[in-house]
């Protein structure tokens, strides 16, 4: 008899796994079931408020204690959906943070037709609610900008991009996370004065919670909050993966987008952002080494299978000096270019102002070719001014 038949066709099951193997294999003990494949949690999340489901299924990746936490970010989604954490050989520490967490079973690999059929049977019927779309948790656009060489304009990119969603939307509902945690500049760049970083969430990590967060945030003039980088280069040893990794399933919880300033490598804290991250716009300048670079990061994500799909090729400092050819750069980086930049003296004289340019000058070319970076991720509920600088506001004195 399939499974389906004894319990019921009406049940839609969330299999989160980047694992091919692992999805066709317990795929097929579903028969008559709905079934839906997240990549990672970030992407199961969105899932789960966009559709109803009554079970998620975590695979084996999700075995350690920090994976158990990473996955019980979707009980802050939905506190009553069942969770089953697949592992191989659990150890008695996995077992008590699933526990804690709130799983309702962890069962050992393999997944079989007995496994699978007592997974459905923790499905209560009385207890399953009937939620509307709309009156479920809302969970924000974590964006994250990345170049793998310095000096290439990410963090002014971040900035700009950051500003300009403000502009668009309501400011509360943006926010920017400063994670280059050695040399953070989001702070000079929009000219804040921070008294609290991402290092005090991470001393309070098993405390924080959403009214600990945002008061740890910085509001900048336009209602833009900000979490900042660490004020001194040695204090990034106090912010451990976990810890990153947690204030981003916070905050994507409290705002509707999440932008992510990273640092210049491919380090376990920037690999744990990207995993996370809906959209990833990758800064690229125009000149050899930043195009090597660009490779070399790009080569790494391919190897661990990361989903190219959501990279956005930008361009930097664009201008007729430069004599890369573009088309020559697409095929070498194997990414379309989404959007390019001009090289504009306005940027340094705003940098060194303290304002980002889409609101210092936002009617020159430079400002409205970051206003198209940025609705390269915009939703579509968002209604972005017109490229002559109309409805700009200015903040800054």
């Amino acid at each position: 008899m399939a499974l389906g038949a004894e319990h019921g066709s009406d049940k839609a099951i969330l299999l989160v796994s980047s694992d091919d193997k692992f999805v066709d294999g317990t795929r097929r003990f579903l028969n008559g079931h709905k079934v839906f494949v997240a990549r990672n949690v970030s992407d199961a999340q969105r899932r789960l408020v966009e559709e109803t489901v009554h079970l998620a299924v975590l695979d084996t990746s999700f075995g350690t204690e920090t994976g158990v936490a990473d996955g019980g970010q979707l009980l802050k989604v939905d506190p009553e959906l069942p969770v089953v954490l697949v592992v191989d050989n659990p150890e008695m520490s996995v077992l008590r943070a699933a526990l804690r967490v709130g799983y309702k079973d962890v069962v050992d690999a393999p997944v079989d037709r007995p496994k699978m059929e007592a997974m459905l049977g923790l499905i209560d019927e009385e207890a399953q609610r009937v939620v509307l779309k709309e009156a479920k948790t809302q969970i924000g656009r974590v964006v994250t900008i990345m170049s793998p060489k310095g000096g290439a304009g990410k963090t002014v990119t971040a900035a700009n991009v950051g500003l300009q969603l403000a502009m668009w939307s309501e400011p509360e509902r943006v926010v920017i996370m400063d994670a280059d945690l050695q040399f953070g500049d989001i702070s000079i760049v929009l000219q804040i004065d921070p008294v609290y970083t991402i290092v005090d969430a991470a001393r309070d990590l098993d405390d924080l919670d959403e009214d600990l967060m945002r008061s740890l945030l910085t509001t900048h003039p336009s209602g833009l909050k900000v979490l900042a980088a660490p004020l001194e280069p040695s204090l990034a040893d106090e912010v451990s993966t976990q810890s990153v990794v947690r204030s981003i399933a916070m905050l994507k919880r409290m705002f509707d987008y999440v932008v992510i300033d990273t640092a210049p490598f491919l380090d376990e804290p920037v690999l744990s952002i990207l995993e996370r991250s809906d959209d990833v716009l990758l800064v690229v300048d125009m000149d050899l080494p930043s195009v090597k670079n660009a490779k070399l990061a790009l080569d790494t994500l391919k190897l661990i299978k990361f989903p190219f799909e959501k990279i956005k090729l930008v361009l930097n400092r664009v201008n007729s000096k430069a004599r890369l050819d573009i088309g020559e750069l697409e095929r070498s980086l194997d990414l379309e270019v989404q959007a390019a930049v001009s090289s504009d003296k306005l940027v340094p004289r705003a940098v060194n102002e303290g304002e980002p340019v889409v609101s210092l000058y936002p009617r020159s070319r430079v400002a409205r070719d970051l206003r198209a970076v940025t609705r390269l991720i915009v939703d579509e509920n968002v209604t972005p001014n017109t490229d002559s600088g109309e409805g700009s506001r200015k903040w800054f004195r």
